[in-house]
C-alpha cells in the first residue's frame, strides 16, 4: 500500500513538473513571437560550416533556421560568407559555404517539437551531478581537474587541427578567374591574388583587420587605423560576388549605387562593427574565446574538417573556458564576495571601452545571468524552464521602454520587410520615381535598411554561438564533480552575480541614434539568447522522446 502510495506521489510530481514546465515553455514561446526581431529567422542558406555548426550545435542552427523551407546548395560570399537573399528572408551566410545540410542538423533535434514531457532523466541526472550534451546527445559528466589535464600539451590555437587547412587557404583559387582586372587595389590591399577564392580573401581579412584593429594597436595609431579601414573597404567588396564581378570588371567607378543596385560597400558599414559583429573582440577572449566565425575564417570556411574535428575544437575552447570561469570565481567561493565583484566591476569597466564593448559586454552578462538562474532554479526540481521563463518576464518591461522612439528612429519605408520584399519594394519605387531627388531618397533608405538587417543577422549568429558556448562552459562549471555539491551550488550563486556586474556595467551611448541602435542590436541578441537556452532546456527535457 506505502507502495502504491509513493508510486503515485512520484506520478504526480512528474504531472505537476510537466505542467509547470509547459507553462513557462508557452509563456516564453508567447514572449519571443512578440519580441523576435524582424527579418531574421525567416529563412537561412544552408551555409552553414562544420566549424560553426560544432560551435552553435544542432540547438543553435535550429534557432537560426527555425523554418523548413531552406535554401540549400546556396554560394559561396558576399559580406556574410553567403548570398544575401533571395530566400524570402534574412540570409545568414555568415558561416560560410554548406559544409552541413541544415535539415539533417534540424532533424537532430526533433525532439524539441514534440511537447514537453517530465522524464526522470531529466531529473534524476542532474542530481548525480551530470549534464546534458545536446551536441552528443547523452548525459556526461565532468571533472576539470581532468580537463585541465587533457588540454597540457595542446595548442591554444589548435594548430594541431586546423594547420594544414588554414595553410591550403591561404592559396586557394577561383578556377572562374582569370586575374585581368581593371584595377588591383583592394586585391593589393589584402594581399591577395586577382584569382583569388573567397575563402582566402575572408582569412586575409580576417588576420589583417585584427592586426590593425584599434582595440589592439590602440586609437591613436592613425597609421594602423587608416589600414584598418582599407582592409574593411576591400573586404566588403571582394567578399561580395557581385560586387566583385563589377570592381573587376570596371574598377571603382564601377560601384557608385547608380551602376549596381548591390553598394553595401559604399553605404559605409563602420569597419569596427563589421568586425566585432564577425569575430568579436581578443579583449573578450577569455571569457567567450575564439568565434566559430573566426575559426571558419582561418581555414578559409573549408569543408574539408570533419564534423568530428569541429567538435573537438569546440569542446577545447569550453573546457578552456571553464577553467578560467572556475579560476575567477574562487575569490567569491572562497567567501570574499566583496573583493570578487570588485574586480569583476574593474574587469568590466575595461571591456566596456573596447570597439562594441557594451554590445559584448550585455550579452555575455546576461548569458551567465540567465544560464546561472536556470542552473540554481533546477538544481532540485531538474526542470529549468520556469526559470528562465520567469527571468524572460522580469526583462520584457525593460525591452518595451522606447519602443516607440525606437520605431520613430530607425524605420524606412522597407522596415520589417525580408530582403527580398525590401529589393522588390525598391525596384519598384524606384521605376515609379520620375527625379533624381527621389530616387536618392530611395536608395538611401534602402541602404539603410539593408545594412540595418544584414547586421541584424550577423549579431544573431554571434549571439547564437556566444550563448550556446558560454552555456556549455558554465554547465562544465556548475556540474565540476572535482568540487562537491556546496561549492557547486556557490558557483551557480557566483555566475549570476558576475553576470549582474557585466549588465550594470554596459553603457548606454549618450548618442540618441547610437542609443537607439545599441538598442536594437541588444533586443536582436537577448532574443536569439533566450532562444537558445530555451531550446537546450527542452531538448535535456525531451531527450527520451528523440
Amino acid at each position: 500500500m506505502s507502495t502504491e502510495k509513493n508510486e503515485k506521489t512520484k506520478e504526480e510530481k512528474e504531472a505537476e513538473l510537466k505542467k509547470k514546465q509547459e507553462e513557462a515553455a508557452q509563456q516564453l514561446n508567447d514572449m519571443l513571437s512578440q519580441s523576435a526581431p524582424k527579418n531574421l529567422g525567416q529563412g537561412l542558406t544552408s551555409g552553414v560550416s562544420n566549424i560553426v555548426g560544432g560551435a552553435v550545435g544542432a540547438v543553435g542552427i535550429a534557432v537560426l533556421a527555425p523554418t523548413a523551407g531552406l535554401a540549400m546548395g546556396a554560394s559561396q560570399g558576399g559580406i556574410l560568407g553567403g548570398i544575401v537573399g533571395l530566400t524570402g528572408g534574412a540570409v545568414v551566410g555568415v558561416v560560410g559555404a554548406a559544409a552541413v545540410a541544415v535539415t539533417s542538423a534540424i532533424s537532430g533535434v526533433s525532439q524539441i517539437v514534440r511537447g514537453v514531457a517530465a522524464i526522470p532523466k531529466s531529473i534524476s541526472e542532474p542530481r548525480k551531478g551530470n549534464w546534458w550534451d545536446e551536441n552528443e546527445g547523452k548525459w556526461v559528466e565532468t571533472d576539470l581537474t581532468q580537463e585541465k589535464e587533457k588540454l597540457k600539451g595542446v595548442p591554444d590555437d589548435d594548430k594541431d587541427i586546423l594547420g594544414d587547412l588554414a595553410a591550403e587557404a591561404d592559396s586557394a583559387k577561383d578556377p572562374t578567374k582569370t586575374g585581368d582586372v581593371a584595377d588591383r587595389t583592394y586585391y593589393d590591399v589584402l594581399g591577395v591574388d586577382p584569382q583569388a577564392d573567397p575563402s582566402a580573401i575572408k582569412k586575409k581579412y580576417y588576420v589583417l583587420a585584427r592586426q590593425y584593429h584599434p582595440d589592439r594597436v590602440g586609437a591613436d595609431d592613425k597609421e594602423a587605423a587608416d589600414k584598418f579601414k582599407d582592409v574593411s573597404e576591400a573586404y566588403q567588396v571582394l567578399s561580395d560576388p557581385q560586387l566583385r564581378k563589377v570592381y573587376d570588371r570596371d574598377g571603382k567607378d564601377g560601384l557608385s549605387a547608380d551602376k549596381t543596385t548591390v553598394a553595401l560597400a559604399q553605404a559605409g558599414i563602420d569597419p569596427t562593427i563589421l568586425y566585432a559583429f564577425l569575430f568579436g573582440s581578443d579583449k573578450f577572449g577569455p571569457y567567450v574565446g575564439r568565434l566559430g566565425v573566426a575559426t571558419s575564417a582561418i581555414i578559409g570556411d573549408s569543408p574539408k574538417i570533419s564534423r568530428q574535428n569541429a567538435r573537438i575544437v569546440q569542446k577545447r575552447r569550453c573546457a578552456r573556458l571553464a577553467i578560467l570561469l572556475a579560476d575567477r570565481l574562487q575569490t567569491y567561493v572562497n567567501g570574499d564576495i566583496d573583493g570578487a565583484k570588485a574586480a569583476w566591476k574593474t574587469e568590466a569597466s575595461l571591456l566596456s571601452k573596447v570597439s562594441y564593448g557594451n554590445e559584448l559586454l550585455l550579452l555575455v552578462g546576461q548569458v551567465y545571468n540567465l544560464t546561472a538562474v536556470r542552473f540554481l532554479g533546477s538544481m532540485d526540481s531538474g526542470i529549468g524552464m520556469p526559470s528562465i521563463s520567469k527571468w524572460a518576464k522580469g526583462k520584457a518591461a525593460h525591452l518595451n521602454q522606447g519602443t516607440e522612439k525606437r520605431k520613430k528612429t530607425t524605420e524606412t519605408m522597407f522596415a520589417g520587410m525580408s530582403l527580398m520584399q525590401m529589393q522588390m519594394k525598391f525596384q519598384a519605387e524606384m521605376q515609379k520615381a520620375t527625379t533624381d531627388e527621389e530616387k536618392s531618397t530611395l536608395e538611401a533608405e534602402f541602404q539603410k535598411e539593408l545594412i540595418a538587417t544584414t547586421l541584424k543577422v550577423m549579431w544573431t549568429v554571434t549571439a547564437v554561438d556566444i550563448t550556446s558556448t558560454i552555456f556549455e562552459a558554465c554547465q562544465m562549471v556548475f556540474f565540476d564533480k572535482s568540487v562537491d555539491k556546496s561549492t557547486r551550488k556557490t558557483r551557480g550563486q557566483a555566475v549570476r552575480d558576475l553576470g549582474d556586474v557585466f549588465v550594470e556595467a554596459a553603457k548606454v551611448s549618450e548618442n540618441l541614434r547610437a542609443s537607439v541602435l545599441q538598442k536594437v542590436y541588444q533586443e536582436a541578441a537577448e532574443a536569439a539568447m533566450l532562444e537558445t537556452i530555451k531550446r537546450k532546456e527542452d531538448s535535456a527535457f525531451n531527450q527520451d522522446k528523440a
